[in-house]
């Protein structure tokens, strides 16, 4: 039977609101097996994200996720912790092929003149926009997920442009995004003209 998502690699395009935090070590869920957090002074980084997936990508969908900074050894990555999309495609695909443990939830995402965004239930951000102009960006990466027995590593590669802006968080201290009350922000970005290409061939 042929499955009911598409095969690896996935071509997104999009935009996003996203900051980068840092949280003390203990704060943050454990990672797979075989890495670690990358850690500056007992301090974990952390990146919080809504993205609103659009054509002409191969699917659309809007997301929450959280991911902490990780290492194999000397390379770097990421490790998603938590992530919510409001696409059973994009669930069921990521979840077979690349272990990352999305679930369902609705989304109200306005993003003009500032984003306000809602994962109902789960958290919210509205933005308060900056004057700033978007610099180009471009990031090739890992992401680690458990799949299985074995840890999963994804090849990620991002194009996109980036200015900086102001975001507030909205979290349930006692929700299952409770730990990010123990973050403390550092950078705030609005994503623009984002392509992404997760897994490969």
């Amino acid at each position: 039977m042929p499955a009911d998502f598409p095969p690896e690699p996935w071509d997104l395009c999009g935009r996003g609101w996203l900051t980068v935090s840092t949280a003390p070590r203990s704060a943050v869920p454990p990672p797979p097996p075989g890495v670690v957090p990358l850690t500056l002074f007992g301090h974990v980084v952390v990146v919080s994200a809504f993205v609103d997936y659009t054509p002409p990508g191969l699917l659309s969908y809007r997301e929450l996720m959280t991911a902490v900074v990780v290492r194999r050894g000397f390379r770097l990555g990421v490790t998603i912790t938590d992530i919510w999309v409001d696409d059973e495609t994009s669930r069921a695909g990521a979840r077979a092929m690349w272990g990352i443990p999305k679930e369902i939830a609705d989304f109200t995402l306005v993003a003009e003149p500032g984003l306000t965004a809602d994962a109902h239930g789960i958290a919210g951000a509205d933005e308060r926009p900056r004057r700033a102009p978007g610099l180009p960006a471009w990031i090739t990466t890992s992401v680690w997920q458990t799949l299985g027995d074995d840890t999963r590593r994804t090849r990620l590669r991002t194009t996109a442009r980036v200015r900086p802006t102001r975001l507030r968080w909205r979290v349930t201290s006692g929700g299952a995004l409770g730990w990010l009350t123990h973050t403390r922000p550092r950078l705030h970005l609005a994503v623009t003209n984002l392509r992404m290409r997760f897994g490969s061939p």
